[in-house]
């Protein structure tokens, strides 16, 4: 075993939020290592593929006042980029009146978030409104919904690589990949230890690492990550597919979209009238001449090890996908191509009584590991929209171990977030 430097700060998990988190670090001086399990870059976790939705929209005031927040934070970013990182082409929620989605909310309370922050939108009273927003046919009279100008569509490859670059241009970060963390050891003298194990053709090498402050940000591969240290952290997996449909008439086009269905009886079997779906417009970035449809839901059934995952999608859900496409898309032939899936970890914890749910997982190991506020735990969520943002508040709670809100100066607003938000409600890890 070979004993590595010590540094300010490791991050293990090298996708989009360590990636953010790396450069964040960099910016405060640290001196920091990134640990990646895979390739950088890589299609096996919840970065998969090209494309994720940004909107300012949620039922959650707090969750639409971190969107907002967010957005100075892209604008950090995206002048490191050369590439365009966000897209503006709007995010349009429509579907049944009533239905409330236990993940994304509902149309009702949304339009209630965004009416409170005077965030502006359209509305739409039925499906001809709809319509004019987007390349849809047929559409049941009675939908509505609302077009919100400021969400967009994120390069999600291309904002990894401008955080890997920024990171690496700093002479602050390391990288490295193809790396295990097999054993997390917090000490009792501020120090946390980190061991790896890297297999190559020739040989497998264990390296101890040693760091001050330790983020750990492996997205469905948490309770991996962290069982060495006896505790888990309560959610699901989703693998999530999605697919690509031809453009047959090229003026065919859509902003980033949401449709919310439901079923008259929780028995009924899924189609493509009372599922959840999503969309994107095409993107020259993201197999230019395609329209991405995706549905939102788990493709086979919710999993709780990532290694359980199928890589390819489920014909159950490449057949809904295809049949919205069919019946509401007559711009796009309705075959699916470059069918991908992706996990999603999902916050699975139990909500006291007047809780709103988790919508993603931030906070110290629990008090009775040694040092806890030395080591900061990232997952869950839909959180595509907050990788800039995320990288900067883990980086907050480890400079500052007495934090409990995060305050954020937006126009002539300033939010408070309570960090209680995001509470992690650990439990003890099955080894």
């Amino acid at each position: 075993m070979s004993t590595a430097v010590q540094y300010d700060l490791i991050v293990i998990g090298g996708g989009p939020v360590g990636l953010s988190t790396a450069f964040h670090a960099s910016q405060r001086g640290l001196k920091t290592l990134v640990i990646e399990k895979h390739g950088y870059f890589n299609d096996l976790g919840s970065s998969a593929g090209y494309s994720r939705q940004f909107r300012l929209q949620y039922d959650q005031q707090h969750m639409s006042e971190l969107c907002l927040a967010s957005q100075q934070y892209w604008q950090q970013i995206q002048a490191l980029s050369d590439e365009p990182l966000i897209g503006d082409e709007g995010s349009l929620w429509f579907g049944q009146k009533g239905v409330k989605d236990a993940r994304e909310g509902g149309i009702d309370e949304a339009e209630k978030t965004m009416d409170a922050l005077n965030i502006p939108y359209e509305r739409l009273a039925d499906a001809t409104a709809i319509q004019s927003k987007a390349c849809f046919e047929g559409l049941p009279k009675e939908y509505y919904g609302f077009f919100q100008s400021n969400g967009g569509t994120i390069n999600i490859k291309q904002t990894e690589r401008a955080f890997f670059n920024a990171g690496l241009n700093s002479g602050c970060v390391t990288y490295r990949e193809w790396e295990n963390v097999q054993t997390i050891t917090s000490l009792a003298d501020d120090i946390v230890e980190v061991t790896t194990q890297h297999s190559a053709a020739e040989d497998i090498t264990t390296t101890c690492y040693t760091c001050k402050k330790l983020a750990i940000t492996t997205g469905a591969y948490i309770n991996e990550t962290v069982r060495s240290l006896g505790v888990s952290v309560p959610i699901i997996i989703w693998q999530m597919a999605s697919a690509y449909f031809k453009k047959v008439d090229p003026v065919a086009t859509t902003p980033s979209w949401f449709v919310f269905q439901q079923a008259e009886n929780e028995s009924d079997p899924r189609t493509a009238t009372n599922s959840l779906l999503c969309g994107f417009p095409e993107l020259e970035w993201a197999n230019p001449g395609y329209i991405r449809v995706a549905t939102n839901f788990p493709d086979d059934a919710i999993i709780y090890d990532p290694n359980d995952r199928q890589l390819a999608p489920s014909k159950q859900s490449l057949a809904i996908a295809s049949s919205w496409v069919e019946q509401f898309m007559p711009g796009l032939e309705p075959t699916p191509y470059f069918t991908t899936t992706c996990l999603i970890a999902l916050c699975d914890s139990p909500l006291k009584k007047g809780q709103k749910k988790a919508e993603f997982f931030l906070d110290y190991m629990p008090d009775y590991i040694p040092n806890n506020k030395n080591i900061v735990t990232y997952t869950a969520g839909w959180a595509g929209k907050f990788i800039p943002i995320l990288g900067d508040m883990i980086c907050q709670m480890l400079e500052n171990d007495a934090l409990t809100e995060f305050n954020f100066s937006v126009s002539y607003s300033t939010f408070s977030i309570p960090k209680n938000h995001f509470a992690i409600a650990w439990q003890t890890a099955n080894i």
